[in-house]
């Protein structure tokens, strides 16, 4: 039976509380200042009991201080509290609603990451947007010579060759244009600059945990895309199989039934796009060097084409990770060699260590050195590179 309950209406400045007893009749409602002071000074009396709060910058940020003081603390994802009707929008209400639904168990609780997964976390999904900032640039880029009728036929655009013949057609361009050429390639080089400095942090947090090692067994996942994945998932133990992570990543087609009839449509998409991400970017890399994903690709890409064979085999890895993960074992392609699971050599990820003490060297001295960013002679062209997403 659910005791007393306390509803948590969280804002930038200001918290409105609601305290519903074990009958679910209403004990107080209060709207104080969003101070934890202050808050803990009027929850003290009700530390034993359950506090549930909206996710939302404000609500994720005072149920980590709470949680550090010892509260039981919910948090609720607002687009199922926003899809249930009945309430008026004001703050007394809304606090209320948040009581009220949790006492008849009409909510469902948004996993709470332990603030090392968080950190990860962060670093991983602002690594991410770098890559893409660097899209979005690399494409004004291609779209600026294009006018021109410039094309660079090296397989790298960005790398040696492929700058040096942006060097070579850099005076065909009106001066504008090279102004915002020189611009973009230095965006580009501070850019990649910032993710140097993540990657060694990664690299550094990839040493010495167990579970990102055991995702490195894997053909295909790095550091970067490994400690993704394993900052996206968090606590592996809170699902309960395979299937339920599987839904977890999005990657399981909706169902529409009708009387005996049941239609299978586009994946639901439901979770985090960044696991998504890793996950269908390696499944392109794995079918490459694995026998057993290449063969169930090729059983099926005549039958769907391959975007959707690449999803079904990105949910294929999501499951595989699951019991990995489950099991604490590596990833091994029996088909490749018998490696005994309980017997991993690790000594390749042990490497990692003096591998993130170059990185930051590297990166102290490029910082010394400067950018090499192009001061108005096309001979400047150039910027520093990075590694590849996965």
């Amino acid at each position: 039976m659910i005791d007393i309950v306390i509803g948590l209406d969280v804002h930038k400045h200001s918290v409105y509380a609601t305290v519903l007893n074990d009958n679910g009749e209403l004990v107080i409602q209060r709207n104080t200042e969003n101070n934890i002071s202050v808050l803990d000074s009027f929850l003290n009396d009700y530390k034993e009991h359950d506090i549930v709060i909206e996710s939302s910058t404000s609500g994720k940020y005072l149920s980590k201080a709470l949680m550090k003081l010892n509260y039981k603390i919910h948090l609720i994802n607002p687009d199922k509290i926003s899809a249930i009707d009945g309430f008026k929008k004001t703050d007394r209400e809304d606090s209320y609603k948040l009581a009220y639904l949790y006492r008849i168990n009409a909510l469902k609780e948004i996993y709470i990451p332990s603030e090392e997964i968080e950190n990860i976390r962060t670093l991983v999904r602002y690594r991410h947007s770098l890559g893409e900032e660097i899209t979005v640039k690399k494409n004004q880029i291609h779209a600026i010579l294009a006018s021109y009728g410039i094309i660079i036929k090296a397989a790298d655009p960005f790398g040696k060759k492929g700058l040096r013949e942006i060097s070579n057609n850099y005076n065909k361009l009106n001066s504008s244009d090279r102004i915002v050429l020189r611009s973009l390639l230095s965006d580009i080089s501070g850019i990649k600059s910032r993710e140097k400095e993540i990657e060694t942090e990664l690299s550094n947090i990839a040493v010495n945990n167990n579970n990102i090692k055991l995702l490195m067994t894997i053909p295909g996942i790095n550091y970067y895309s490994a400690c993704g994945i394993y900052s996206e998932i968090g606590d592996i133990s809170r699902f309960k199989n395979k299937e339920r992570f599987a839904s977890y990543t999005g990657l399981i087609p909706k169902e529409y039934s009708s009387g005996e009839k049941v239609v299978k449509g586009h994946i639901t998409k439901h979770g985090p796009s960044i696991l998504r991400f890793f996950l269908t970017e390696i499944s392109h890399i794995i079918i490459k060097y694995t026998k057993k994903f290449r063969t169930k690709y090729l059983s099926i890409v005549r039958r769907l084409g391959k975007k959707r064979s690449i999803i079904a085999i990105a949910r294929i890895l999501a499951e595989t990770i699951f019991t990995m993960l489950k099991n604490n074992t590596g990833y091994i392609d029996y088909e490749r060699n018998k490696t005994d699971l309980k017997n991993i050599d690790y000594s390749y990820y042990d490497k990692l260590e003096s591998l993130a003490i170059r990185k930051r060297r590297a990166m102290e001295y490029t910082l010394l050195k400067g950018n090499n960013d192009i001061k108005g002679d096309s001979a400047n062209l150039k910027y520093n590179g990075g590694i590849k997403d996965c």
